[in-house]
């Protein structure tokens, strides 16, 4: 072979295994780092894995440019399908900003962006996904129009409140916009359908508290997964690694746009007494530890961080391991866009050096 020749051929192999390492090989190294959080012993059939994920905003008709929507795109698609294929869990949450202009939408270019999720987003048919709205896909409260709330319903099977029971796990999914405390149509049914629920659980816990013909469940405190954070006055007091950078960590949270209003949150905590909350919409990470002495009720509230390279350089994911009466959790990252590029280079760089040395052996 001549000596051209072969050097062509290193290079044309040595830029396929780049493109193979920083856009496929790299998600699956990153996340088999992470693993499933350990539970005490218990029986099989009761542990379940959760995966969960926040803000994955797929850009849509209007805004951005047409390369970054293709590049995150592709990017999400690699770590998901990693994520899947390395841990296998048994149901995912999305915790709204499914899209990040669904409020903008008509009726076919929605359905659109509900064909690309679940495209984008593609699961086993044992694996079972549940998603929560979010302010991105119908609009905050003063700005759903009629049709918005009701299409993301309808095609994502995901009503305003959701009560899910899986392996006796109950989780409760709350689409947060519907939580203002006013008496629009879409907070009343869903304070009814908490009301509802409450009910349930107290019968659940105490037969003393059943209605008639009431249906029995076996009761554990549900776990929360809705879009906005529980009520609080900012981000200051998060100290996760991933939380807000400064000076934003400080900037005073809107009611009802950037957290839940305090009534909203007594009402949730009165009426459900979680053991877990779970959120997304400030793309950062938190830890929050609550407790309510006057409802008996303590818990930890994990915001979890956007799932896009365009809403942080360094996106994560939770792995949730939960039993009926205990759960654990790791946070896992996926691959930082600056360590994407900065393999890509040294990688490349090498390949010359290597080549360049070869045409001085040669000489």
């Amino acid at each position: 072979m001549r000596r051209s020749t072969k050097k062509f051929l290193i290079l044309i192999l040595g830029l396929l295994f780049t493109y193979f390492y920083c856009e496929f090989l790299i998600y699956y190294i990153t996340i088999a780092q992470c693993y499933w959080p350990a539970l005490e012993k218990i029986d099989k059939t009761q542990y379940l894995k959760a995966l969960v994920l926040a803000d994955t905003h797929l850009l849509g008709p209007f805004r951005g440019h047409w390369l970054d929507k293709w590049r995150r795109e592709f990017q999400m698609h690699q770590a998901f399908q990693a994520i899947i294929t390395i841990h296998q869990p048994e149901v995912v949450f999305f915790l709204g900003d499914l899209f990040d202009e669904g409020e903008w939408t008509n009726e076919k270019q929605f359905q659109d962006y509900v064909d690309r999720f679940h495209k984008l987003f593609a699961l086993p048919e044992d694996v079972r996904i549940h998603v929560v709205a979010g302010n991105h896909d119908i609009g905050f409260h003063n700005n759903i129009r009629s049709n918005s709330a009701k299409r993301f319903v309808n095609m994502l099977q995901a009503s305003s409140v959701q009560h899910l029971t899986i392996k006796d796990s109950h989780f409760i999914l709350i689409n947060s916009m519907a939580l203002h405390g006013d008496m629009c149509d879409l907070c009343v049914d869903a304070r009814k359908s908490i009301d509802n629920i409450s009910e349930l659980l107290n019968c659940a816990k105490n037969v003393n508290e059943c209605k008639n013909e009431q249906k029995t469940l076996n009761y554990t405190p549900p776990i929360i997964m809705q879009h906005f954070p529980m009520y609080r006055l900012s981000d200051a007091i998060c100290t996760e690694p991933d939380s807000p950078p400064l000076p934003e960590k400080y900037k005073r949270f809107r009611i009802k746009i950037d957290a839940l209003s305090q009534e909203a949150t007594r009402y949730l905590i009165a009426k459900l007494k979680p053991r877990a909350v779970f959120g997304g919409h400030t793309h950062h990470g938190c830890l929050v530890e609550h407790s309510y002495q006057d409802e008996n009720v303590e818990f930890i509230e994990y915001s979890v961080p956007s799932f896009s390279w365009r809403n942080r350089p360094d996106p994560k994911f939770m792995l949730v391991s939960i039993s009926p009466h205990a759960y654990s959790v790791n946070k896992c990252r996926l691959p930082e866009e600056g360590t994407i590029v900065l393999s890509a280079l040294i990688m490349i760089f090498s390949l010359i050096s290597v080549l360049s040395l070869m045409r001085t052996i040669g000489r």
